[in-house]
């Protein structure tokens, strides 16, 4: 449907939030309407005002960017914060799915940027918290990240401890609710290297096969992080460190043999 430019001014100047919210876009975007970053932020303010997340959220976009303003982190975590604490059953400005989307994306930029990265203050644990809600309110890559935080066999992260059993928390999580396959080869990898936890060849191929098993378009386009090039890149890897975990396991399961053979032979003697 074409945009209606001129309905929608009239209906933002009538007081329907929606049209106020669409208006306020297009004028941050610039693209059908001479770009007005000072009529935005007034719009979506007022947006904002009815605790509707559509205009707390690019608020916080706006103060974060410097967008028509000076970039001010306090109050982009002011905006943040009033986004994810909007509690309502029906939304004006936008649908009850988009609130949702928007309060999970808030609760990941607080995560990220204010606390793992320090912007506001550095505060891991805090950090931690405001990832798992965006994981519950449906950011999967929030919940693999987490895993990816803890895992041993992965760089340190912002400074978080590591802890194996949290990661494979994490990443079962993210596997359960999503089928996401990065979640699954990394289990693979941590049961088959034995990396924080006993090797188990048994659990390395439950996982590696359900990992390779995953042609979702989940993992590469619904919140636009993993692309096509990764996935493949990660899929590649894996196969290789299968065949090396593999190799190990039948030197292991000949040892094991020659060792059994040997105290048999040593028993029969004596």
């Amino acid at each position: 449907m074409p945009l209606n430019l001129s309905k929608l001014i009239k209906e933002s100047n009538s007081g329907v939030l929606k049209s106020k919210q669409l208006l306020a876009y297009e004028y941050w975007l610039g693209t059908n309407i001479k770009q007005d970053y000072k009529l935005a932020l007034k719009l979506w303010k007022q947006v904002a005002k009815y605790n509707e997340p559509t205009g707390s959220f690019n608020l916080a976009v706006m103060y974060y960017q410097g967008d028509g303003v000076k970039k001010n982190i306090l109050n982009s975590f002011k905006y943040y914060s009033e986004c994810i604490n909007s509690k309502k059953k029906k939304y004006l400005a936008c649908s009850f799915q988009g609130a949702i989307e928007l309060i999970r994306d808030a609760h990941y930029q607080i995560g990220e940027k204010m606390y793992f990265k320090g912007e506001y203050k550095k505060n891991n644990s805090l950090g931690i918290r405001h990832f798992e809600k965006a994981f519950k309110h449906g950011h999967f890559h929030a919940g693999f990240l987490l895993g990816l935080f803890h895992d041993e066999s992965q760089p340190y992260y912002y400074g978080i401890e590591k802890n194996t059993k949290k990661a494979v928390k994490y990443y079962k999580a993210v596997l359960k609710k999503y089928n996401y396959f990065p979640a699954a080869a990394n289990l693979a990898l941590i049961y088959g290297l034995g990396q924080g936890v006993k090797e188990n060849y048994r659990l390395f191929n439950l996982y590696y096969k359900k990992a390779l098993s995953i042609k979702n378009k989940l993992i590469f386009s619904r919140l636009d992080i993993q692309r096509q090039h990764t996935v493949d890149q990660l899929r590649s890897q894996l196969k290789v460190m299968a065949r090396k975990i593999r190799k190990h396991q039948k030197i292991k399961n000949l040892k094991k043999v020659l060792v059994n053979t040997f105290g048999q032979v040593v028993k029969e003697i004596k």
